[in-house]
């Protein structure tokens, strides 16, 4: 599974389990082919690793572990919106596990979609009820 934009990506885990059959950690299996542009990590770098030495070892503020790993659990489904300060870029991140106790990431680069909501948010009505934006003079409708 490829993505077009090139600050789209996934990364893929494998849950550990223990001889209970208790989760105990993920190992990252697979990135996308594009991992390295979004990131400038090495895919080389962080297949194999663990999660909970990620979270420890590696500071990538477009990854965000650090903010992600506390919900990164077998069996869940959530989205969130993340924010990269150093980049100016917004990411949606969809987090979700299967069956097969394997959990995949997906990084949606929004950013553009977030300017796009700004402007929305800027608009204002003349007193002829037409919507103009504030800056650079352009009429909406």
């Amino acid at each position: 599974m490829e993505y077009p934009s090139k600050n789209d990506f996934f990364i893929r885990f494998k849950a550990l389990i223990n001889e209970r059959g208790r989760f105990i950690d993920y190992v990252l299996v697979e990135v996308s082919d594009n991992f390295y542009f979004a990131t400038g990590m090495n895919s080389d770098r962080v297949l194999g690793e663990k999660l909970s030495s990620m979270v420890i070892e590696m500071e990538n503020p477009i990854l965000g572990f650090k903010n992600f790993h506390y919900h990164m659990l077998p069996r869940t489904r959530r989205k969130f919106e993340h924010y990269i300060e150093e980049e100016d870029r917004w990411y949606l991140v969809t987090l979700y596990s299967d069956e097969r106790d394997y959990l995949m990431m997906v990084y949606t680069d929004i950013s553009r979609y977030t300017e796009g909501l700004k402007d929305i948010k800027s608009l204002k009505k003349d007193n002829k009820g037409v919507n103009v934006l504030e800056k650079d003079n352009r009429i909406s409708s």
